[in-house]
């Protein structure tokens, strides 16, 4: 628990405008479906209010109104998870918002139709209440994204009800933190990851054995699915963004197997998108680990089954977690160094506590590692992506530039 200067250094030292010095409604947004013309807003509450958002555009006098799911209790506690997907919305426009029986007006804005300007998100993995994660949550709204990636391990809940409070602790900091300087929420893409499911089910390698159904993935996820409706129960889905974006967003054998169902999705989802300047697969456990070995039995699987679709629909770029270090690799193709492989990023360290990463001079995949909490600022171009991978105290760890094809 925090001391009362560090609590009210907490308060001070961040963005409120989103959530309210004291938040009885934990707000925080999301996409299902295209991301300029669509949003989806969550919250969390103890007490369900009026079931439904209204929103408008910014400075517009008239209020539409959306109605919202059924609310979802969260596992031991009384609070419930709610949203509601506003549609028909204008590209690249603010709005403002308003949820159930709170007064408090917020805003987002919409993604824009085409990239003619640079856009910047910010992508990271693994806050999991750690000792880092409010203060690299500001950093990341500081960078003024368009939207946030965070690449699983959420919350550290293991699925059980003892550590439910890590889980509104997390909600509770990305609704303050996640609000840039001129009071605009900014939405957050997730993916799933091993400390999101129930711990007795975490390294289930069988896909015989793994969730066939919703509700068995529910009850094995209970918070993770009660609370973000992209990528659901299903765990994996993609994100188009005009004709310049696609976030692929996959499942590393933790409610869907690597080598089931996903893969032949995975393999047409990539092929249908061949021509998308910024084709960017967001997966927990690493192809290429930084810390772990690499005839580590998940990442073997991932390097056998998704690397090859990955090449083949001229991936670039994935961005990696899990592993509580930073590491990129050398531009990789068929297991060894290339000029025109896929570059594998990241570590999984926003928040929490750090491990020893492997030294690149003996593993022939790595091009670098740290020991250090981190996140990726990547800004897109129709013919550049340029990734600078910041600490915590926003100095650049790694810069990495890439000439894309532009979108046609």
């Amino acid at each position: 628990m925090l001391g009362p200067f560090a609590l009210i250094w907490s308060l001070l030292a961040g963005p409120v405008a989103c959530a309210g010095a004291i938040a009885s409604l934990d707000v925080y947004l999301t996409w299902q479906r295209d991301p300029t013309t669509t949003m989806t807003v969550c919250w969390q509450e103890t007490a369900p209010g009026s079931g439904a958002v209204e929103w408008r555009p910014a400075g517009a006098d008239q209020w539409s109104r959306a109605a919202a799911s059924a609310p979802r209790p969260l596992l031991g506690t009384e609070r419930i998870a709610a949203h509601a997907e506003l549609t028909g919305l204008h590209p690249d426009t603010i709005y403002e918002f308003r949820c159930g029986d709170d007064d408090e007006i917020r805003r987002f804005r919409t993604l824009p139709a085409t990239l003619d300007r640079p856009l910047t998100f910010v992508e990271g993995g693994d806050p999991q209440d750690g000792p880092a994660m409010e203060q690299m949550l500001r950093l990341a709204a500081s960078r003024d994204p368009a939207f946030v990636v965070i690449g699983g391990d959420l919350t550290f809940d293991d699925g059980l009800s003892e550590y439910a409070g890590r889980v509104e602790r997390f909600f509770r900091a990305v609704g303050r933190n996640l609000v840039t300087s001129e009071g605009r929420c900014i939405p957050v893409v997730v993916c799933v990851g091993n400390h999101d499911v129930n711990r007795d089910r975490q390294w289930v390698l069988d896909k015989d054995n793994l969730p066939q159904d919703t509700a068995t993935r529910r009850a094995l996820a209970p918070f993770f699915t009660a609370s973000w409706p992209f990528p659901g129960h299903r765990g994996y889905g993609v994100l188009d963004v005009g004709n310049y974006l696609s976030l692929v967003v996959l499942d590393t054998n933790h409610l869907n197997a690597v080598d089931g169902p996903q893969l032949a999705w995975l393999r047409e989802t990539l092929a249908a998108r061949k021509s998308v300047a910024h084709l960017l697969p967001i997966y927990h456990v690493p192809a290429y680990p930084g810390v772990r070995d690499m005839n580590d039995e998940l990442s073997k699987r991932i390097r056998e089954t998704w690397s090859p679709l990955f090449e083949q629909a001229g991936v670039r770029l994935t961005f990696e977690h899990h592993e509580h270090a930073f590491k990129v690799t050398h531009p990789m193709r068929g297991g060894k160094k290339s000029a025109n492989g896929t570059v594998y990023l990241g570590g999984g360290a926003m928040g929490i506590e750090l491990r020893d990463p492997r030294d690149p001079a003996r593993e022939p995949h790595l091009a670098k590692t740290a020991k250090a909490h981190h996140l990726h600022e990547v800004v897109l171009e129709p013919q550049r992506r340029t990734v600078r991978t910041l600490g915590v105290d926003g100095g650049e760890i790694h810069h990495l530039e890439q000439t894309v094809s532009e979108a046609s």
